[in-house]
């Protein structure tokens, strides 16, 4: 299943960028779930962010919950490369989560936009669960699309 977002932002690309990398951001992602970590990791222009969140199974579909339990831990890498020559930043994502074969593979783009950004998202969602492959992606998509939008308004009020 594919999902893309897009969302203007307030500020430039470095601006936008240094926040994004941000231990400080990373870790306020995912500080309202108990057990979750951010971690940031910066080689020269490179930077690679990991962050496990770790969320309450209820009201989930029965086929997850009875696979997962009561929690659900997500793990989710962004692998933020060197910018271009216009100062665009382009990251490469790979979101598993434990106990159950779904996954998300996709990019994320920091690109100028006028006076500010623009940060676009685009990934696919992936079950391999025979025959429920597809009803598990239609129950997950409005997760992720959730926590994308969650990220977008977290990095818009700290950019403001």
């Amino acid at each position: 299943m594919r999902i893309t977002r897009e969302a203007a932002l307030p500020a430039g690309v470095e601006d936008a960028f240094a926040v994004v990398e941000s231990q400080d951001y990373q870790e306020a992602k995912v500080e309202p779930l108990p057990g979750s970590t951010a971690t940031v990791t910066r080689t020269g222009d490179a930077v690679v962010v990991q962050t496990t969140r770790v969320l309450p199974t209820a009201g989930m579909p029965g086929p997850v919950v009875s696979m997962v339990g009561d929690t659900l831990r997500i793990d989710e890498q962004q692998t933020w490369h060197p910018p271009t020559a216009d100062g665009s930043r382009h990251a490469d994502i790979d979101l598993t989560v434990a106990g159950v074969p779904l996954r998300m593979r996709g990019t994320i783009d920091l690109s100028p936009a006028g006076a500010g950004s623009r940060l676009a998202f685009a990934g696919d969602l992936t079950c391999s669960i025979p025959l429920m492959g597809k009803k598990v992606e239609q129950a997950a998509q409005p997760a992720v699309v959730d926590s994308i939008d969650a990220e977008v308004r977290l990095l818009t009020e700290r950019l403001a």
